[in-house]
């Protein structure tokens, strides 16, 4: 039998907590990733959020007892957020060219679980708030607005349990909610649910921009049809094109170029940001394929309402680094 000490007790108890933040980590880190990242936009940034909130609470837990590990996370993360944003939004009126959230292709989601195991309403509630469109929509809103709407609306929390986390009157929390509400409608834009042969649709789409034909593009597009591209400023990207001839001339320019006519690229159908998408892939000279350009696809009825192209290549290496974590 081993000699009990005072450092075999201090070890016994550091192991122990350590082993306690692991388990809190482990069965939380999903849903606050999940939280951020529909509140910034950003996977990194989200996941650094995530990070510096679980360092907190290792901190925090050595001088206080900490009795609801879940509502003491979300409402630090919840304000390390509202924090951020703040910052966020005069940083995004400098970036160059346009901004688009990062996509994300449904298999490096760890939070995809958390709308597995919901009801078939609620499952359809939380995919629609990870597309691109909608997270572009609650861009227009204020950092207070967006943080509430998302607690209440998609997270059911709450005005009560929104008041607590961010320290305003349950009062104010209703009327900022009902603001948000009404900003979210009155510019809503309509998409439906992907048709069953989305697939299909979108490699038809390619093959017609390959081949220049302009009236089989008409055909696909819907008239109001967006086209959004990000390059960060560092590659060439689409911008926002609202004006279907220009889209049309964008494509087909673009399907002439190397990366629809060399073997150094590949392009594979994935579910992205809860909407059918293509990841585009680069061979590197390692011979490892790396991501060039992440697409999202939005739909109303059988026709293409938006097509989003992320290829900010930052934001794509981020993705790629976060491969093991998410």
């Amino acid at each position: 039998m081993s000699q009990f000490t005072v450092g075999n007790c201090l070890n016994y108890t550091m192991k122990n907590e350590q082993g306690s933040l692991e388990r809190l980590y482990s069965q939380h880190k999903s849903y606050l990733l999940s939280l951020a990242y529909r509140m910034l936009g950003s996977l990194a940034e989200a996941e650094e959020l995530v990070h510096e909130t679980f360092l907190e609470y290792q901190e925090s837990s050595k001088t206080s007892k900490i009795l609801k590990h879940k509502a003491w996370l979300t409402k630090v993360c919840t304000n390390k957020v509202l924090n951020h944003l703040k910052l966020a939004y005069k940083r995004r009126e400098l970036y160059p060219g346009t901004w688009l959230p990062d996509e994300i292709p449904n298999s490096l989601q760890s939070w995809n679980h958390l709308i597995e195991d919901s009801s078939p309403e609620k499952k359809i509630i939380l995919a629609e708030s990870l597309t691109i469109s909608f997270l572009l929509l609650i861009e227009n809103l204020t950092p207070e607005q967006r943080v509430i709407y998302l607690l209440n609306e998609i997270f059911d929390y709450s005005f009560k349990e929104i008041s607590e986390f961010i320290g305003k009157e349950i009062s104010n929390c209703r009327k900022i909610a009902q603001r948000a509400r009404e900003a979210l409608s009155s510019d809503k834009k309509k998409t439906s649910p992907p048709p069953k042969n989305a697939e299909e649709i979108i490699y038809t789409f390619y093959e017609l921009a390959k081949n220049g034909d302009r009236e089989g593009l008409r055909n696909l597009l819907a008239k109001d049809s967006e086209l959004w591209g990000d390059g960060g400023g560092k590659v060439y990207a689409a911008g926002h094109i609202t004006n279907l001839d220009d889209s049309i001339t964008f494509l087909i320019k673009l399907a002439s170029t190397k990366i629809f006519n060399s073997n150094q690229y590949k392009f594979e159908y994935h579910i992205v940001s809860s909407r059918p998408g293509i990841v585009v892939s680069k061979r590197q000279l390692s011979g490892e394929w790396a991501f060039d350009t992440i697409l999202s696809y939005e739909f109303y009825h059988d026709k293409i309402v938006r097509i989003y192209a992320q290829r900010n290549p930052d934001k794509l290496k981020s993705l790629l680094l976060s491969k093991s974590s998410v």
